[in-house]
This record gives structure tokens, C-alpha cells and sequence, in this order.
């Protein structure tokens, strides 16, 4: 068994395993084969920092997309490609009601099939979201300008930061990475 993942980032590696460990073994077929994680520096088709659902989505498909045509070139293959995409969920984008929600997206492919899953949703307040969304500030420099040198470089990331350290990143993007193999669990289900 082979699990691609499409990300070289310590907290979304640790989090398809954490996931894995929950739900391979419901994966038929696959419950009790040897399980390698391979990762990924994989480039993706959307902005470094996504601002809607569309660009979340297609960020985490890119990534199995581009991570699939690459191990063809390198005559590999795997059992399974993962891609997972983090950022807002901005909603009345331009209105006076604007939301702003930090998501983490994941795509789960078998190489001809794939389903998207989600993890939580947290309201981002104004004075994080606004400065990203109005004037393309990195969240990297926010987070430190807010929370002190360095508060970007903690793998719990702004998930950490925003939550008190009640949820981090990893988190967040192991419940996405289930409910994207859920599929592959009930395929009955899910034709």
C-alpha cells in the first residue's frame, strides 16, 4: 500500500497518517497491507493564499492532479494520492457583513476516482482576515505582528494561534483527509 501525499509540510503529513489510523482499516482491500507515506512537493493551480471555496477546492485537487502526471513521468504510481489546501472561506466578500472562515480542504484520489472532505470552520476576526483579503499582507506576518516572533514558524499555525491552541493545523486537516476517504469506506454508498 501506497499513499502519496501531496505536501512536503510536516503538520499535513503527520495528519494523513493520524487519519489513516482511524480509517484504513475500513478501506476494503486495504486493511492490512504495509502502509508507505510518500510525500510530495507538488505545485498547485491556485493562489498561495486561497480566499473562497472554489480556490480551496481546486488547490487540493491540483495538488493529486499535478502529484499524479509527476509519478507517471516517474513511472510510479500509488494506491492513493492525497492533496490538502488550506485558507478562508470569505463570505459577502465585498459587502458590510463580510465573514471570514479558516478551513482546511482535502482530496483523496485512487487515480481514476476522488472526493473532496472538509475540516472544521473557524471565524477569523477582522483585524487577521481584512489586512490578507484588502491588501495580500501574508498571514506569516500577521500571526508574528500579533503574536510575537516567530508565532508563524509553530506547527500548530494560525489554527493554534486563533483557538488558543485548543485546535491546530494537523487537526483540522486529519477530519478533512476522513471524510475524503469516507468514500472509498461505503463505496456501496457512495455510487
Amino acid at each position: 500500500m501506497r499513499i502519496a501525499i501531496g505536501s512536503t509540510r510536516l503538520p499535513k503529513m503527520e495528519a494523513v497518517k493520524e487519519a489513516w489510523q482511524v480509517i484504513g482499516s475500513r478501506i476494503q482491500g486495504y486493511d492490512r497491507d504495509p502502509v508507505t507515506f510518500l510525500t510530495y512537493d507538488v505545485v498547485k493551480d491556485t493562489p498561495e493564499m486561497p480566499l473562497s471555496l472554489d480556490q480551496l477546492m481546486e488547490g487540493a485537487r491540483s495538488r493529486v492532479e499535478n502529484m499524479v502526471l509527476q509519478l507517471k513521468r516517474e513511472k510510479q504510481e500509488a494506491d492513493f494520492y492525497v492533496g490538502m489546501e488550506g485558507g478562508f472561506e470569505v463570505i459577502d466578500t465585498h459587502g458590510p457583513r463580510r465573514q471570514v472562515f479558516l478551513e482546511s480542504w482535502a482530496y483523496v484520489s485512487d487515480g481514476h476516482t476522488g472526493y473532496f472532505g472538509h475540516g472544521p470552520g473557524l471565524y477569523v476576526p477582522y483585524r487577521i482576515g481584512d489586512p490578507i483579503i484588502d491588501r495580500g499582507i501574508e498571514m506569516a506576518i500577521i500571526l508574528d505582528r500579533l503574536g510575537g516572533p516567530r508565532s508563524s514558524a509553530k506547527p500548530e499555525g494560525i489554527w493554534g494561534f486563533l483557538t488558543g491552541d485548543i485546535l491546530s493545523r494537523q487537526q483540522s486537516f486529519v477530519i478533512a483527509v476522513m471524510c475524503a476517504f469516507v468514500p472509498f469506506c461505503q463505496p456501496d454508498v457512495y455510487r
